[in-house]
């Protein structure tokens, strides 16, 4: 499945049957990659996000050919504020693919490291980076910008190696 964004293939979506490893949807997409998505000609040289599911695990990754950027490691679960899974295909498909959401993660979350190449923020990065804009935001309107009360610590819950 294939998710335009203003007629853009921006997110493709893999699915297999509960019970099949969700490792053979992974596969699938890397074959579509080599096969047809990265070629001059094609519209879907453009998608940025890869969904994959078996309907009990659900995950997301960034498209890219770098070969050592694609792989199985870099598939997240997507996750709630507190850093809850969410793994469910249904409860994904909620949450994630929610307009406003599917539209930040695509626009605000996707990021170019030194090497451009595409990588997706992992949800507990997206939580902090948003308490970030909070915070600032607050500070704005409180006018307390230059004052020490208008800094602080951001706690995502989460520690440790992604």
């Amino acid at each position: 499945m294939t998710i335009l964004v203003n007629g853009l293939p921006l997110v493709q979506v893999e699915l297999k049957k509960r019970g099949v490893a969700i490792r053979e949807a992974f596969n699938q997409i890397h074959r579509y990659s080599k096969e047809s998505f990265n070629s001059d000609n094609s519209l879907f040289k453009y998608l940025q996000i890869f969904v994959i599911s078996n309907g009990t695990d659900t995950r997301y990754f960034a498209n890219t050919t770098k070969r050592d950027k694609n792989s199985f490691d870099f598939t997240m679960n997507w996750a709630q504020a507190d850093n809850s899974l969410i793994r469910d295909l249904k409860d994904f498909t909620a949450t994630f693919f929610e307009k406003r959401t599917l539209l930040n993660v695509l626009l605000n979350y996707s990021v170019f490291d030194v090497s451009d190449t595409l990588l997706v923020m992992r949800p507990y990065q997206i939580a902090a980076t948003e308490r970030i804009l909070r915070k600032i935001k607050s500070s704005f309107e409180g006018k307390t910008l230059s004052k020490p009360e208008s800094g602080g610590y951001i706690v995502t819950g989460r520690s440790g190696p992604p």
